[in-house]
């Protein structure tokens, strides 16, 4: 499947302390402080294998969001300028609608309770 992935290299400014809930190299909670060089690229990926309470959507719409396009400006020191969470690669597009095109056994709709099925239409987003 096609994907938009985004990614960036790890070199913390002078500045950045560690946060305990930081992974270095990998996470940060303050990405416009180490995550720099950011690259956009569509990509080839694998389908995934859905575990039990997971569906598998085939993508009829997506959208980028702000906070996608934020971690992919930069500033004239080439860091991205969104400062929140962060890691990478990241697939963007997290905004999105489709068929269902797989389901676990213990998918289920948390709003109606009823098991997801084959051709039921979702978004990540309330409809």
């Amino acid at each position: 499947m096609r994907a938009v992935a985004l990614s960036a290299k790890w070199n913390p400014k002078n500045d950045f302390r560690l946060n305990p809930k930081d992974i270095e190299g990998k996470l940060t909670y303050l990405g416009s402080k180490v995550w720099r060089d950011p690259v956009l690229q569509l990509v080839e990926k694998s389908v995934p294998e859905i575990g039990p309470t997971e569906v598998l959507i085939r993508v009829k719409a997506c959208g980028i969001c702000g906070s996608d396009v934020h971690m992919a400006q930069k500033d004239n020191e080439e860091y991205i300028l969104y400062p929140g969470l962060t890691a990478f690669p990241v697939t963007l597009g997290h905004e999105f609608s489709g068929i269902i095109v797989k389901a676990g056994k213990e998918a289920f709709n948390k709003r109606t309770g009823k098991p997801f099925k084959e051709g039921d239409i979702v978004t990540s987003e309330e409809m």
